[in-house]
């Protein structure tokens, strides 16, 4: 795979009548086509209380059309050999459909249909929801899901990011068919939509055909406003204890505020984090809290880039005799990254990391679609795709030492601890005051 991505085809942009993006590529690797709808809201535009709404959305425009039933729909993907997926994420929710490049107008009529004349048959509604509502509630016994999926509404409380995006039992429950209905009225929009169009199919034929299918689609409600930067209100600095004493471990999440996907940052600020946390057994804190310490097996930091800046999430689980020292540990390793930076050989070892990884998420047309998909929603620029090894290749060793300072913050960590208070409350109080919490 050639380290630089000039072998790739350009990217054609069409403006359709009704303000419908279509962005596509020929590729002729293979005899395959993706065919991806976007609207431009996502789990941000849930209703507050009803968490999920955008991602069981994006499962039930699947279940039935206003001509055609669930069963109906899926015999007709299964007969043409194709694969037809959706979900709800932060900043956006997606309708895709695979196969034979061949099957081109047969598979794009099928996905406008789906999209712009949903059935919502309520039987197949009440299914999803209560399927939905029982995965959650098992995955409630699972410590690190708990953790996971505990740590966004404490730290985000009611802002819109404050919930993950498939719901929790609670908001599933409160989900009715109309709350997915009004969120379709109000969030899928031509003028806030983009189709996306990469296979073996010559760009005039695509868009005549998107023209076609998807032209003269309009909606007589305004949509709603995108969530935007300036939002998101985390919760200040602290640490969290949920009791749970059965267990003989604790799962840990601490964290604070990131950066949106269009902060001039964001290059350097991948590669600091991989130095940090994101780079597996080579990061600072692999190397501290596993090869050193012999503290946990596993540890990761990962920034959530997203429309507004997202959550920056350290994950991590030990023994919980050991908690409040892998709390302290990990605001240490934070801080010496901060204050001393990072040296040439990790520099070079990230940039390296990234340069040879990204090809790879290019050889497929489902890899590529992602990749369109993120540089219109987040308006990255037509020759992303071209100049992304430069964008890493040029940081410098100074830049990730000024990032560093900028955006590390140990000081502004707000921890949750997963664990049984009776091994770990005490420790934790001398790292600070501890507010032991509780989830329905």
């Amino acid at each position: 795979m050639p380290t630089e991505n000039n072998f790739l085809p350009d990217i054609y942009v069409h403006q359709l009548p009704n303000q419908m993006r279509v962005v596509g590529m020929e590729y002729t690797r293979a005899p395959w086509l993706t065919l991806t709808f976007m609207a431009k809201r996502g789990a941000e535009a849930d209703p507050l209380g009803k968490g999920g709404a955008a991602d069981c959305l994006a499962e039930c425009l699947t279940l039935g059309s206003k001509d055609r039933d669930q069963l109906e729909l899926a015999l007709t993907v299964e007969g043409r050999g194709a694969l037809l997926k959706s979900y709800g994420s932060w900043d956006h929710t997606i309708v895709s459909v695979e196969g034979l490049a061949e099957d081109y107008e047969e598979l794009l009529t099928l996905l406008a249909e789906i999209v712009q004349t949903p059935g919502f048959p309520p039987e197949e509604f009440a299914f999803l929801q209560e399927r939905r509502r029982a995965e959650l509630i098992q995955a409630q016994d699972d410590p690190r899901e708990t953790a996971t999926r505990t740590y966004l509404p404490l730290f985000f409380g009611d802002s819109p990011y404050g919930h993950p995006p498939d719901g929790s039992p609670d908001s599933l429950a409160a989900l009715t068919l109309n709350d997915l209905q009004m969120f379709y009225q109000h969030n899928f929009h031509p003028e806030a939509s983009t189709l996306v169009v990469v296979g073996m199919v010559p760009e005039s034929k695509a868009v005549a055909a998107a023209t076609r299918l998807f032209g003269s689609w309009t909606v007589a409600t305004p949509p709603s406003p995108p969530y935007q930067q300036g939002l998101t209100t985390p919760r200040p600095p602290g640490i969290y204890l949920l009791d749970r004493p059965s267990l003989t471990q604790s799962e840990i999440r601490c964290g604070h505020l990131g950066l949106s996907r269009s902060h001039p940052d964001y290059f350097p600020l991948r590669l600091v984090n991989y130095i940090f946390g994101g780079g597996g057994f080579s990061s600072r804190l692999m190397m501290r809290l596993r090869a050193e310490k012999g503290l946990t097996y596993g540890v990761r930091s990962q920034f959530y880039f997203r429309r507004a800046p997202g959550p920056f999430i350290i994950s991590t689980f030990t023994p919980a005799e050991h908690t409040a020292l892998v709390v302290q540990e990990i605001k240490q390793v934070m801080q010496e990254v901060r204050t001393d930076g990072v040296n040439a050989a990790e520099l070079a070892d990230a940039q390296s990391y990234y340069v040879g990884s990204f090809p790879l998420s290019l050889e497929t047309a489902s890899g590529l679609a992602h990749q369109l998909i993120h540089i219109d929603l987040y308006d990255l620029g037509w020759d992303y795709l071209k100049t992304y090894r430069q964008h890493i290749t040029g940081v410098a060793l100074a830049e990730t030492s000024q990032v560093a300072r900028r955006h590390l913050q140990p000081n502004d960590l707000v921890t949750l601890v997963v664990g049984p208070a009776d091994k770990c409350l005490i420790e934790l109080e001398k790292l600070g005051e501890v507010s032991v919490i509780t989830i329905p």
